[in-house]
């Protein structure tokens, strides 16, 4: 029975060395492998690398072809120029040992020959500065349109950057006026949104519903002018959070006695019907801090 055991475990313990060897075997097969691919892959990249060099090579040489080839031609054209001009003057001396008519006739043909050579000297140093302007026009709109391209990208980045802005002023404004809340006014009537703070109310003004105005009242003994209706303060209780005042609203006197801060403070005016709303955000010694929500202006009937 042991002998059986131990040949059983001879057995597994060949097959496992038999696997070791095989997934040695394999694992130096694979390694060979990746070389050879890198080997490849450094090969082609070197072949890569001579075909961009000869392309650059070839480009610089036609480069130096056309320069060459222009440059020889005007100085051809300028030899051709010189000979004639040594013809003239030759001709010129001959003619001076010639008499008469057959003279006047020579140096006529003369003359005009160098006037011709003078012409045709002029048109090839036009030419030549006609060239030369070309070149240049074309190096100043390559330098423009670069330029213009430096441009483009930076207005493009400033357009992208300003987008960004508005949408995150955007983003902010909805989460602003997201977190505001509506109430139950003094006259039992819902209230807009209620800002308990300056950036709260730069949201409502952007939104647009009402017109708002910031105001900080103290106590005196006269009413001060707001908007379309006069207001007098007539205690501030810190402690409490609390005030009292007085509204002066179409010749009528309106008291709104010991309301809490952030509580709308609901009236009519005139016809509309939408009532005006105060609301008190800070309560402090002898003065009210807030703002006056009143409802935009009917459009005009055609």
């Amino acid at each position: 029975m042991a002998e059986g055991s131990q040949s059983r475990l001879s057995l597994a313990t060949v097959v496992l060395l038999a696997g070791f060897v095989g997934l040695f075997i394999a694992q130096i097969f694979t390694i060979k492998s990746l070389r050879s691919t890198e080997s490849k892959l450094a090969a082609v990249q070197a072949d890569q690398s001579k075909v961009r060099e000869a392309i650059d090579s070839q480009i610089a040489e036609l480069r130096e072809a056309a320069a060459t080839a222009a440059a020889s031609a005007d100085a051809q054209r300028q030899k051709a120029l010189d000979a004639v001009r040594d013809e003239v003057d030759k001709a010129r001396r001959q003619a001076r040992g010639v008499a008469g008519k057959v003279k006047e006739e020579t140096m006529k043909s003369v003359e005009d020959l160098a006037s011709r050579v003078n012409v045709s000297e002029s048109r090839l140093k036009q030419h030549q500065e006609a060239e030369a302007r070309v070149v240049t026009e074309i190096s100043s709109l390559k330098q423009a349109a670069t330029s213009a391209q430096a441009n483009l990208t930076d207005v493009s980045t400033e357009v992208k950057q300003v987008r960004t802005e508005v949408a995150n002023t955007q983003g902010q404004l909805e989460r602003t006026i997201a977190d505001l809340k509506r109430t139950t006014g003094d006259l039992g009537v819902m209230s807009g949104l209620i800002a308990t703070n300056s950036k709260e109310i730069d949201a409502l003004k952007q939104l647009g519903d009402r017109n708002y105005t910031e105001f900080t009242l103290y106590k005196g003994k006269e009413p001060v002018k707001l908007a379309d209706i006069s207001i007098l303060l007539k205690k501030a209780d810190v402690k409490g959070n609390r005030y009292t005042l007085e509204l002066r609203v179409d010749d009528r006197k309106i008291e709104k006695k010991d309301r809490f801060a952030n509580e709308p403070v609901q009236f009519y005016v005139g016809r509309n019907r939408q009532p005006h709303e105060l609301v008190i955000n800070q309560v402090g010694k002898d003065q009210i801090v807030g703002y006056l929500a009143t409802p935009k202006a009917p459009a005009a009937r055609p």
